[in-house]
């Protein structure tokens, strides 16, 4: 006869010890390097690499960075299916930090600004 898990865990663990673990496995889940992430949802590099249009090895070193753009970041988490979220915390309140994720489409659409110098004149001129 098989047993479960839940079975299992409640012969062999308190209720403190499964409280403990829980803890623990929900820490590691919120505390996951990129490759990490990448390889619990099961994506090679190279899959990764062909959604992102990199080679396998820019993913490597990707996932290597101790820093990293907010953007190159949100296109690693989109290319795996996921979405970024940027909050600031302080013990009272938390706030969605949206300005960072705006909308890459509508920003690919907006007209670009060019400015130029004109000679002789120490102001730049914009152009939409």
């Amino acid at each position: 006869m098989r047993a479960s898990w839940r079975d299992i865990k409640n012969q062999t663990m308190t209720k403190e010890q499964q409280a403990r673990a829980r803890t623990l496995a929900m820490r590691d889940l919120r505390e996951m390097e990129l490759r990490d992430l990448r390889e619990a949802l099961q994506v090679t590099q190279v899959a990764l690499a062909k959604k992102l249009k990199i080679t396998q090895a820019a993913v490597s070193r990707l996932e290597k960075r101790p820093h990293m753009l907010i953007g190159t970041l949100g296109d690693y988490v989109e290319a795996l299916g996921g979405e970024i979220e940027i909050r600031a915390v302080w013990p009272d309140r938390t706030v969605s930090l949206t300005h960072f994720l705006r909308n890459k489409t509508a920003a690919a659409r907006a007209p670009k600004k060019i400015t130029t110098r004109r000679p002789g004149h120490n102001r730049a001129v914009v152009q939409a």
